[in-house]
C-alpha cells in the first residue's frame, strides 16, 4: 500500500486558541511521516496543514528536486496543524526555518529532514523581517523537528551573512513562554549544524502596550527537548538549557524546562566556540529560579567542549538561581573538554546543579572543577567501576592570567558535595610545569561549606604531578595540595575501602621548594582559616601522600580548627603530620588505626618523619591514639625521626596533648640515636599512656621539658611503656652533657621506664611507681611512689647538687602504714651524697605513732634486689653525706633530726583544726570587749 501525505484539518488563524505547558506528543503528522521515512523514497519534498514562506508569500517547495527560496522564512504550522519533510537527498535553500509559530499560541507544525544527501540549509541574515532566528522550534506553539537517516541541517551555511550588528542569526527549541519544541537529530551520519546562540526552552514574552505585538502567554511554561541519538551528531557554537524569562513583558513566573539527551554510540553534541567570532565553547543551564533543565549523555554518546585558545571554555550546571540535574551514564559516555582553559561548574550563582557520572562513564579535560559556587548547591556523584573524573587539562596565561593546572573546589562561597563510591575515581593530574599548581579546596571561602565523600575498595581520589626537570629547579612542576575547610567548613568522609591519594612527583630542592601537602583546617601558618573534619574508616581505607616534602597539618594557621579520626584498620602516611599549629587548633583521633610516618623532607625545614602536636606559638593540639593503634616513624636517613608535643624546631610554642591507650603503641626506626620525643619543646606538653600501650624509640632521646620556659608531663600507666636511649626530665641533651631545660614531670603508675641514662633537671620531677631500668642522674626531685607506693631502679642512680628525695607515709586507718619504698638495682651505682631527703606524712598520719612502731629509718623505706629477686636492706653508709628533713599535714614537727644509722628524733605536736582557732579567736575578742567595758565604768564622771 503507498505511503500518503496526512490529510489535516485547516483551523482559521482568526480562532483563539489557549495553549496549556504539557510534554510533548507525536501527533498524527509526525506518525505518518515515520512511517513514510521506512520506504525507499526520491528527493522530494512534501507539506500539508499550515505551511507558508514569508515575506513574499513564495510557493512552499513540493513535489520532487531541488528548491532555494532564498533569504526567507518558512513557517510551518503557523497557528494551526501544519508539517513539511524534505527526503531523499533533496536540497533546500532557506533563509529560516519556524516550526509552530502563531500570533495567538495556537501554532502546531512537524518538519522532517531524512536520507542521505539530504541538506536543507538556513542562510538567513540574521536581520531582514522573518529570518531573526535562523531555527525555531515552537515559537508560542508546539514544533517538533527530526534529521534523520542520514540527512543534514545546516544552520552555518552562508555564515557571512550574519555578520553585523544585529545580524542575530539565533536559534531556539521551545520559544515565547506557552511553547514545545521537540529537536531530535538520530542515525548514523545525521547531523545538524548552528551558528550563535543555541537555546532550549525560552521564555519570551512581548505585549502591548509595551510592545507593538504580542508573542508568549504570560506566566505559561515552555518545554525544549534536544535529542541526538544513535549516531547523530550536533554542532553548536554554544547552548544555554533552561532560559530565563526575557521579552519586554514577562511577569516573572513563568518557567523554563529544558532536556538535552545524547544517546547511543558515537551520538555527539559538539561545542566549538564562536563559529563567527572567538566567543567560548559554553553550556548554561537554569539560568533562572524558574528553569529546569536535565542534561544525559548514555550509551556512548558524548559532550565535546572543543574550546578555543586564550579564554575560559567550559559547561555551568546551573547558572542564576536554576535547577539542573545531568548524568554521564555507561561505558563509552563521555563530557569531554578540549583546548584551553576548561571548567565544569556544578551549581553556580544561586540554585541547584548536580551531576552524576555512572557505570564507566567519564568526564575529563578540564582544568578546574568546581561543585557549588556562589551561594548555589552543587553535588557531584561518580560511581561505579569504570566511572571517572579527570581534572587534565590546563589554563594559558591569556585565558587565566596564570597558567594554571587542574584544580577542584568543592563549595565556593556556596555548598558542594562530591561522593566517590563503587570503583569510581577523581582524578587530578599534571603533567607540566605551570604558574599555579594542582589542588583541591573542600570549604574555599568563608561562607562556604565542602564535603567529599571516598566509600568502597577501588574509589580513589587522586591528584598527582609528573616532574619536568631532572633534580628540580626554578622551572619545575608544583606538588599537590590539598585543604579540608581553607576559609570555610570542609568534611572529608572515606569509608569500606576509599583512598585519597596525594602524589608528589616534582623534586624538591631548598631552592626550589615543592611541597606536596594536605591540611585539614587552615590554609597556611601565617592566615586565617577555616574548619576542617576528616574521617577515614575501615579496612582498606587510606590517604596517603607520597613524593617530595610531604606534610600532613590538622589545624594549622590563626582561627583555624582541624579534627581527623582514623578508624577500624584504616591508614593515614606521608612525611609526617603537625596537629595544632601557629594559632589553629587540631584534634586526632586514632582507633584501632595505623598512622605510618616515613622518609624525610629536602626542602623547608629538612624534617625526618614527625609526628608534633601543638606547636607554633599559641598552636593547640591534642591527639588520641587507643585501641591498638600504631604509629611508625621510620627514616633512615639523617634527620632521623621524631615526636614533638608543645613546640617543634621549626614552630616554638603551643599546647599539645597525647594520650596513648589500650595497647596503642609509638615505634622510631631509624639510624642509630637520630630518633627523639620531645614534651614540651618551648611550650607546653603532656604526654599520657595507659593500658599497656607503649612508646619504642631504641635508642633515641626524650626529653620532657626541653628548654628553658616550657613545660612537659608525662603519665605512664597502668602496664604501659617507654623506652629510650636518654631520658632529660626538665633537662636538655647537648653534644656533650647535658644542661637544665623547662619544668619536666615524668610519673610512672605500674609502668616501666627503659633507658640507659635518666637525668632529672633542677625543675624536674620524677617519680611514681613501677620499674626504670636505667641510671638515674638528679638534680630535682624523685619521688617514688603514688601517694604512697614502690618504684624499682634497675641501674644506678646519682644524687647531684640540689637533689630531693620525697618519701611519703601514709596510715592505713588500721594503726598500719603505708610508706614509699625505693629498690635499687644489685651492684650498681650509688651517690646520695648531695641527697636531700624529705619524709612526708599525708593526711592525718600521726608521726608519732610511726615512730613508736620503730618504722622511722632508712630499712623502711630503702632496699636493694639480690640477684635471687628477693630484697635487702640498703647500707646506712649509702647515705653518707645526705640531709634528711620531715613534714606533716596536720602535724608540727620541730627538733626534727636523721641518721641513717640511728632513726629520727623529733617532737610532733597536732596543728589546730581551723574550726578550734576561729573558737579560740572568738574567745580572745569577747575577752578584750569584756575588760574594754569594765575600764568604762571605772572612769570618773
Amino acid at each position: 500500500m503507498p505511503c500518503r501525505q496526512p490529510v489535516l484539518a485547516v483551523v482559521s488563524q482568526h480562532q483563539r486558541w489557549t495553549l496549556l505547558p504539557v510534554p510533548w506528543r507525536l501527533d498524527p503528522i509526525a506518525l505518518a511521516l515515520v512511517a513514510c521515512l521506512g520506504m525507499p523514497v526520491q528527493a522530494q519534498f512534501s507539506s500539508s496543514g499550515l505551511v507558508n514562506v514569508y515575506p513574499g508569500n513564495a510557493a512552499v517547495p513540493n513535489g520532487a528536486g531541488n528548491a532555494d527560496v532564498g533569504n526567507v522564512g518558512l513557517f510551518v504550522g503557523n497557528g494551526g496543524l501544519g508539517s513539511f519533510s524534505s527526503m531523499g537527498g533533496s536540497l533546500l535553500r532557506v533563509g529560516a526555518l519556524s516550526i509552530g509559530p502563531s500570533g495567538t499560541g495556537n501554532g502546531n507544525g512537524v518538519v522532517v529532514i531524512d536520507g542521505t544527501g539530504t541538506l536543507l540549509s538556513l542562510i538567513g541574515d540574521g536581520f531582514s523581517n522573518g529570518v531573526v532566528n535562523r531555527l525555531e522550534v515552537g515559537q508560542w506553539g508546539n514544533g517538533s523537528l527530526t534529521v534523520s537517516g542520514g540527512g543534514t541541517l545546516d544552520g552555518r551555511a552562508e555564515s557571512s551573512s550574519c555578520l553585523g550588528q544585529f545580524h542575530h542569526c539565533n536559534n531556539f527549541i521551545g520559544n515565547a513562554a506557552g511553547s514545545t519544541g521537540v529537536f531530535t537529530v538520530t542515525g548514523a551520519g545525521s547531523s545538524a549544524s548552528f551558528l550563535r546562540f543555541f537555546g532550549v526552552g525560552g521564555l519570551a514574552v512581548f505585549h502591548p502596550p509595551v510592545d507593538s505585538f504580542t508573542l508568549g502567554t504570560p506566566g505559561a511554561s515552555t518545554s525544549g527537548t534536544v535529542r541526538v541519538l544513535a549516531g547523530g551528531t550536533l554542532n553548536t557554537d554554544g547552548g544555554s538549557l533552561g532560559l530565563a524569562p526575557g521579552g519586554s513583558s514577562p511577569t516573572g513566573r513563568e518557567r523554563s524546562f529544558a532536556d538535552m539527551t545524547i544517546d547511543g554510540v558515537n551520538s555527539l553534541w559538539h561545542v566549538t566556540g564562536g563559529t563567527l567570532d572567538n566567543s567560548a565553547a559554553y553550556v548554561g543551564s537554569a539560568t533562572h529560579r524558574n528553569a529546569w533543565a536535565t542534561l544525559n549523555v548514555s550509551n556512548g554518546g558524548k559532550l565535546w567542549i572543543d574550546g578555543r585558545a586564550g579564554i575560559y571554555n567550559g559547561i555551568d550546571l546551573t547558572n542564576n538561581g536554576g535547577r539542573t540535574d545531568a548524568v554521564v551514564t555507561g561505558a563509552g559516555s563521555q563530557m569531554l573538554f578540549t583546548g584551553d582553559a576548561g571548567y565544569l561548574q556544578v551549581g553556580r550563582r544561586l540554585g541547584t546543579g548536580s551531576l552524576s557520572v555512572l557505570d564507566g562513564g567519564t568526564a575529563s579535560g578540564m582544568f578546574y572543577l568546581s561543585v557549588g559556587r556562589d551561594g548555589s548547591v552543587g553535588d557531584l556523584l561518580i560511581d561505579g567501576v569504570g566511572s571517572r573524573v579527570s581534572i587534565n587539562g590546563t589554563a594559558s596565561a591569556a585565558a587565566n592570567s596564570n597558567s594554571g593546572a587542574g584544580f577542584v573546589d568543592i563549595g565556593r562561597n556556596g555548598s558542594g558535595t562530591v561522593t566517590v563510591s563503587g570503583g569510581g575515581q577523581l582524578v587530578v593530574d599534571t603533567q607540566q610545569a605551570l604558574t599555579n599548581g594542582p589542588g583541591m579546596n573542600l570549604g574555599r571561602d568563608a561562607a562556604s561549606s565542602g564535603t567529599l565523600n571516598i566509600s568502597g575498595v577501588g574509589s580513589v581520589v587522586r591528584l598527582t604531578t609528573s616532574s619536568v626537570l631532572t633534580g628540580g629547579g626554578p622551572g619545575e612542576s608544583l606538588n599537590p595540595t590539598v585543604r579540608v575547610g581553607r576559609d570555610g567548613s570542609g568534611f572529608l568522609n572515606i569509608t569500606n575501602g576509599g583512598k585519597l591519594l596525594l602524589e608528589g612527583g616534582a623534586v624538591s630542592t631548598p631552592a626550589d621548594r615543592r611541597s606536596t601537602a594536605l591540611y585539614i583546617g587552615g590554609v597556611n601558618d601565617t592566615s586565617n582559616g577555616g574548619r576542617g573534619i576528616a574521617s577515614i574508616s575501615g579496612a582498606g581505607s587510606e590517604i596517603r601522600v607520597t613524593g617530595m616534602d610531604t606534610f600532613i597539618g590538622v589545624g594549622i594557621g590563626p582561627q583555624s580548627n582541624g579534627q581527623i579520626t582514623v578508624s577500624d584498620r584504616a591508614m593515614v602516611s606521608g612525611v609526617g603530620v603537625a596537629v595544632g599549629r601557629s594559632g589553629g587548633v587540631g584534634v586526632l583521633k586514632v582507633d584501632n588505626a595505623t598512622l605510618n610516618f616515613s622518609g624525610q623532607q629536602t626542602a623547608g625545614n629538612l624534617s625526618g618523619a614527625f609526628f608534633v602536636v601543638g606547636s607554633g606559638g599559641t598552636g593547640i593540639g591534642v591527639a588520641t591514639l587507643s585501641n591498638g593503634s600504631l604509629v611508625t616513624l621510620t627514616n633512615m636517613g639523617s634527620a632521623g625521626a621524631g615526636v614533638s608535643i608543645g613546640g617543634s624546631g621549626a614552630f616554638a610554642g603551643g599546647e599539645g596533648s597525647l594520650t596513648l591507650q589500650s595497647g596503642s603503641r609509638i615505634e622510631a626506626h631509624t639510624q642509630p640515636g637520630l630518633n627523639s620525643l620531645t614534651v614540651g619543646r618551648e611550650g607546653s606538653g603532656f604526654l599520657r599512656l595507659r593500658g599497656a600501650s607503649s612508646i619504642d624509640l631504641a635508642d633515641g632521646v626524650m626529653q620532657v621539658g626541653r628548654n628553658k620556659g616550657s613545660d612537659g608531663t608525662v603519665v605512664v600507666s597502668e602496664g604501659s611503656s617507654i623506652t629510650a636511649g636518654w631520658l632529660g626530665v626538665g633537662a636538655h641533651k647537648l653534644a656533650t652533657g647535658n644542661e637544665d631545660g623547662g619544668t619536666g614531670t615524668f610519673v610512672l603508675v605500674g609502668s616501666t621506664l627503659n633507658a640507659a641514662e635518666i637525668v632529672v633537671g633542677t625543675n624536674g620531677f620524677l617519680g611514681g611507681s613501677g620499674t626504670i631500668n636505667g641510671h638515674v642522674t638528679n638534680r630535682g626531685i624523685f619521688s617514688p611512689g603514688n601517694s604512697p607506693g614502690t618504684l624499682e631502679i634497675a641501674g644506678g642512680f646519682t644524687a647531684a647538687a640540689g637533689s630531693r628525695l620525697i618519701l611519703e607515709v601514709q596510715s592505713d586507718g588500721h594503726g598500719g602504714f603505708a610508706t614509699d619504698h625505693v629498690i635499687f638495682g644489685n651492684g650498681q651505682v650509688l651517690d646520695l651524697a648531695h641527697l636531700s631527703v624529705e619524709y612526708r606524712f599525708l593526711g592525718n598520719t600521726n608521726p608519732n605513732d610511726f615512730q613508736a612502731q620503730q618504722l622511722f629509718d632508712v630499712d623502711t623505706f630503702f632496699q636493694v634486689r639480690t640477684t635471687g629477686g628477693g630484697t635487702v636492706d640498703l647500707a646506712p653508709q649509702a647515705f653518707n653525706g645526705a640531709t634528711f628533713s620531715a613534714q606533716a599535714d596536720t602535724y608540727t614537727i620541730t627538733n626534727f633530726s636523721f641518721s641513717a644509722s640511728g632513726g629520727a628524733s623529733f617532737t610532733a605536736t597536732p596543728v589546730p583544726e581551723p574550726g578550734a582557732w576561729v573558737m579560740l579567736l572568738a574567745g580572745l575578742a569577747g575577752l578584750a570587749g569584756v575588760r574594754g567595758a569594765g575600764a568604762q565604768r571605772r572612769s570618773p564622771a
